[in-house]
Parts: structure tokens; sequence; C-alpha cells
């Protein structure tokens, strides 16, 4: 868990830093999470979905930071 938790840091740290797309960045979000599952306990989901609304919301706040000009990056 505490390793999905840098590695996410890092990913949303270069998205901020425009190092990586918005459809990039949920893609490495989305493979370390698919990564992470199959090894989870019972006890480390709470944990996770703790980390992963907090990650969303950082996403989110920078896609409206950004402005409507970015709007194009978002997949459909």
């Amino acid at each position: 868990m505490e390793v999905y938790e840098r590695e996410t840091q890092e990913v949303i740290e270069r998205f901020r830093r425009h190092k990586l797309s918005f459809p990039d960045c949920i893609a490495v979000l989305d493979a370390a999470l698919a990564d992470l599952i199959p090894r989870l306990t019972g006890e480390q989901i709470a944990r996770l979905r703790i980390v992963m609304l907090a990650n969303n919301e950082i996403v989110v706040k920078e896609m409206e930071r950004r402005g409507p000009a970015t709007v194009t990056e978002i997949p459909k």
C-alpha cells in the first residue's frame, strides 16, 4: 500500500508539472491500481479508498486550475 501511495504521488506531481498529460496520468494511476488490487488485504481497502479519493481530488483541481483550454485532453 505504501508503494502505491508513493508511486501515485509521483505520477500526480509529474502531471502537475505538465510532464504528463491528463489521459496518461489517468492511465498510469489505473495501472498502479490494477497492480495493487490483487495483493490487497481486507483492512487495506479503506486506506485505498482514502488515497484514491485524495488523488482524484488533486487531479480534478489541477484540471480546473488549467481551465477550459485543456478540456480537450479528457479521453472520450
